[in-house]
């Protein structure tokens, strides 16, 4: 197992055993500790309520977890999908996927994602299918990029001319070259998901303030970000750690002989 891969299990399992466990109720109230100190009880200390801060920050990041997993499930597959079979079946099939993929390009991410959280409240699983929509589009017109290049390719070619099906092609030459790439994209997408859910949580859009969302404790610590500045950095930092964390997990790491598609060539 690489660094890579081994930072990556932990981190997510940490944003899953935030969901699981807490050292303290995250709701409970406790005015006579209300802006305790950092101490061994209290790893990050409490804030103007008396609740446990590292308890609120892991019920946040488990959250922010689910919105993560949407968003890249939806994305991937649904991007992939959509674009590589739009490179497969060409003609005007492959014009109506893309004319399709690029209807989600149009409207910003975030007004996707306002409005979802309008119309049925904001969740981790709203918030996660909202912006998980809203990535299809770019997903699909990379896929499809990225499969036509591969399908141009000299030794594709060849085994299409020596007799190899599709379903064969796919999987021993298209897939093996096209996903370490869109994997880079939906980490970048999850990443930029990260600070969306945290905005929208932030304006309280639909947001239920009894739930410890990252964005929603720094809209409610703000008013004490002179007098106890902890608050708001904390979660601050979960959520640009997070962010870049997803970033640079899915950056592509080339293994030595994989012909990967040049996205530069003309």
């Amino acid at each position: 197992m690489t660094l890579r891969t081994t930072i990556a299990v932990c981190f997510f399992v940490c944003l899953v055993l935030g969901g699981l466990w807490q050292p303290h109720d995250p709701d409970a109230v406790d005015l006579a500790a209300r802006h305790a100190p950092t101490s061994l009880n209290h790893l990050l200390g409490t804030d103007h309520l008396g609740r446990d801060l590292a308890s609120r920050i892991m019920a946040g990041g488990w959250r922010t977890a689910l919105v993560i997993l949407a968003v890249g499930l939806i994305g991937f597959f649904g991007g992939s999908i959509l674009g590589t079979g739009a490179a497969i079946l060409g003609g005007w099939r492959e014009a109506l996927i893309l004319r399709f993929a690029e209807m989600f390009i149009v409207v910003p991410t975030l007004i996707v994602a306002l409005t979802t959280a309008a119309l049925f409240g904001l969740s981790p699983l709203t918030a996660g299918l909202a912006l998980g929509l809203a990535g299809v589009g770019p997903q699909a017109l990379l896929s499809h990029s990225l499969t036509r290049r591969v399908l141009g390719r000299t030794y594709v070619q060849a085994a299409r001319a020596l007799g190899a099906t599709t379903p064969r092609l796919m999987l021993r030459h298209v897939l093996p070259n096209t996903i370490p790439l869109t994997f880079t994209y939906v980490g970048s997408q999850s990443g930029l998901a990260v600070v969306a859910y945290a905005s929208l949580a932030f304006i309280g859009l639909g947001a239920d303030p009894s739930k410890p969302d990252w964005g929603s404790m720094l809209f409610e610590y703000r008013i004490f970000i002179f007098d106890n500045p902890g608050l708001m950095i904390w979660p601050g930092v979960a959520i640009a750690l997070t962010a870049g964390l997803l970033n640079w997990l899915f950056d592509p790491v080339e293994p030595q002989g994989r012909n990967f598609p040049d996205v530069t060539d003309n």
